[in-house]
């Protein structure tokens, strides 16, 4: 099965916060709400003769990109353990929702020129989606 909710939004009716600390000046957040299904190969779990599938109800959640202006200082500040990312943005006009995930800051891509001068410098954040709260407990995405 694909991704069921993949979703790219424009930066600029957007918000969004790593571990309460804002990430100012974004051009794009891509994520995805709901993963998908994994099929669980069970032949080395039980050494049988015959290859077992199941279908697994855990949903692995893609990374989350956020296509940023450089600002190399906060940038780097952002540390790489378990921490809310909250990302606000509109459904339509008037609607507004928050989806939190708890993340880890996976990789922070070399700068890149935009295509019109003087527009500045943008950066990919990437956060791997561990579903883990700062104490480590097992904590899922929540849409509100």
């Amino acid at each position: 099965m694909a991704d069921k909710t993949k979703i790219i939004i424009d930066g600029a009716g957007a918000t969004a916060t790593f571990n309460s600390v804002p990430i100012v000046d974004i051009n794009t957040i891509a994520f995805t709400l709901l993963g998908e299904r994994q099929e669980i190969n069970l032949t080395t779990l039980n050494e049988s003769a015959v290859e077992i599938g199941l279908l697994s109800d855990l949903v692995e959640i893609s990374d989350i990109v956020i296509n940023k202006k450089s600002d190399p200082a906060a940038d780097l500040a952002h540390t790489d353990d378990n921490k809310a990312l909250a990302i606000v943005y509109k459904v339509g006009k008037a609607t507004t929702k928050t989806a939190t995930f708890w993340c880890q800051l996976k990789s922070l891509s070399d700068s890149t020129l935009e295509r019109a001068p003087g527009d500045g410098i943008n950066v990919d954040l990437t956060f791997a989606v561990t579903n883990l709260n700062a104490t480590l407990v097992e904590t899922g995405p929540a849409v509100a």
